[in-house]
């Protein structure tokens, strides 16, 4: 997938994307220092498996309980009542609206909902990297991290403008540029989020390349032995300068 191509698709999916400049904003704090009741409790997404717990038939003594995946519309059927709106809400705010709603139909109802199997958390690794696609990722993994998952940059990878894009609503999505460098140099790490995207752009000098490739490759047919000493070796130096002189260097 190309660099236009990619944005396109942001600017489909979400019409404003705002820049953000991200880097040196990772937590240091280790995870044995952090205070978890204060941690935000967990949201529920599409995909996740809930379980509907009712408690203990009095008549039988069976243990009665409801196991339901998130439709990709965020919600889940529960009988008798029909649709709740699950995804982005936690599971205790689910289980007030269920006892609420149940309350209609049954004069003492109990139930406790639990989240009982995550949706597959993935980020997505695109570019200029060794083994681009969709890696596992768990708990605080960040953007380096991301990166070495996907084997690391390739050579001509542009290194300081690498793009994280990150849902921030239905139809928003969160672009920021990153500069790895400063990463690599203590700067902090930047925290991914599941089903953010990585894009790795090829740097300016590696499309250049790419150029000088496909011409030798297009022209290999009617080279003929005397073109290709040193004169070819001299045009190859000549296609690798700064863009700004390759207009000029085309004719030649």
């Amino acid at each position: 997938m190309t660099r236009s191509v990619l944005l396109g698709l942001c600017l489909l999916v979400g019409l404003s994307a705002s820049v953000a400049q991200a880097a040196g904003q990772a937590d240091s704090t280790s995870l044995d220092e952090i205070d978890w009741s204060k941690a935000p409790e967990y949201r529920i997404v599409p995909g996740d498996q809930l379980t509907f717990d009712f408690g203990t038939n009095p008549v039988n003594g069976v243990e009665i309980s409801r196991d339901v995946v998130v439709r990709p519309d965020g919600r889940v059927t529960l009988f008798p009542v029909g649709d709740i709106v699950a995804a982005g809400r936690t599971p205790v705010e689910v289980q007030a609206d269920a006892l609420r709603l149940l309350s209609a139909e049954l004069k003492q109802p109990r139930v406790t909902v639990a989240v009982t199997r995550l949706a597959g958390n993935q980020v997505h690794v695109l570019g200029r990297v060794k083994h681009p696609g969709s890696i596992p990722v768990e708990s605080f993994t960040t953007l380096l991290q991301a990166i070495a998952g996907a084997g690391g940059f390739e050579d001509d990878a542009a290194r300081n403008s690498v793009l994280i894009m990150h849902r921030v609503g239905l139809g928003t999505v969160r672009v920021a540029r990153i500069k790895v460098d400063r990463l690599l140099k203590g700067a902090g790490d930047v925290p991914l989020a599941r089903y953010d995207i990585v894009y790795v752009p090829r740097s300016t000098i590696g499309n250049i390349d790419v150029f000088a490739q496909q011409f030798f490759m297009q022209t290999q047919g009617i080279l003929t032995s005397s073109i290709l000493g040193w004169e070819l070796f001299h045009l190859n130096r000549t296609l690798l300068l700064p863009t700004a002189n390759t207009g000029s260097t085309s004719n030649q």
